[in-house]
């Protein structure tokens, strides 16, 4: 297939070790119902084949593969495949996940039909597990839009598929190699919260993505209180750079996890005082 020069959006796919669910992922967006897209595979340092997979669809001049040579983590291989979106608009597809058919049209249209400044459109998620080698259809996460900055900072869930505005990441600084995530964990929530400073987030109210639940992309319960510490020292940082109005109120998921419980408002003396600290 020739290049498409009229391409509208890429798909950045990270990958590192699932050579054998790279394919479904991979056949999701060659089943989109438009066509004008590109594909950036990047193998983030696999040792079991899935750069060679991704090889596999390079037939396609629609699809690029970027080998690293070391894991670097999701957020930095992210962040690697950047320079080379070359569309208005890119959305990410996590590896062991798949795209509904109709998923880049409906994200398209809702950017396209939302405000210049609007920064990322998100749409609902079918949950699968598998049950004696086969997937079963679990809960479906919906998302939503939101008012503010504010109102997403006090968001617990995560956003699916995330569409992005390729110049708003570029302008937001694209995926941080952060000092407490180090570009490995809470990388799209940090996106996201950069985002939300300086435009709006779209929602499509259908369900355009599919996650694959197992145990190996389900923390373990160990790695909860160090994960917790990352997540705490990333928001306090946000709201230190968004002028510090408000104190936050952390509270204890039912499962272990650190969420934002709520948001009192600081008196300006008191911003300002820690602010200069």
């Amino acid at each position: 297939m020739a290049a498409n020069r009229e391409a509208q959006v890429t798909v950045v796919l990270a990958v590192h070790n699932r050579a054998r669910e790279l394919p479904t992922a991979i056949a999701s967006v060659f089943a989109q119902t438009m066509s004008d897209w590109e594909l950036i595979v990047v193998d983030d340092g696999s040792t079991d084949g899935s750069a060679a997979v991704a090889k596999r669809y390079r037939w396609d001049d629609r699809v690029r593969v970027l080998e690293l040579p070391e894991n670097v983590g999701l957020g930095n291989a992210l962040q690697a495949a950047l320079p080379h979106v070359r569309t208005p608009y890119f959305v990410t597809l996590d590896s062991d996940d798949w795209f509904a058919p109709e998923a880049l049209a409906h994200l398209l249209a809702a950017m396209e039909a939302s405000p210049r400044d609007t920064v990322v459109a998100s749409a609902n998620a079918q949950h699968w597990r598998t049950e004696q080698g086969r997937l079963v259809r679990d809960a479906v996460l919906r998302g939503r839009p939101f008012s503010d900055k504010f109102e997403f900072f006090r968001y617990g869930p995560y956003l699916v598929p995330r569409f992005y505005r390729t110049d708003a990441v570029r302008r937001a600084g694209g995926f941080e190699r952060d000092p407490d995530g180090r570009g490995r964990y809470y990388e799209d929530k940090l996106l996201l919260l950069k985002l939300a400073a300086i435009g709006r987030f779209a929602h499509v109210d259908r369900v355009l993505y599919h996650v694959r639940l197992h145990g190996a992309n389900l923390t373990r319960p160990e790695e909860r209180q160090r994960l917790n510490a990352i997540k705490k020292a990333m928001y306090e940082r946000i709201m230190r750079e968004w002028g510090d109005p408000y104190e936050i109120v952390w509270g204890l998921h039912p499962e272990g996890w650190l969420d934002v419980a709520d948001l009192v408002p600081r008196r300006p003396a008191d911003a300002q005082g820690r602010r200069n600290h």
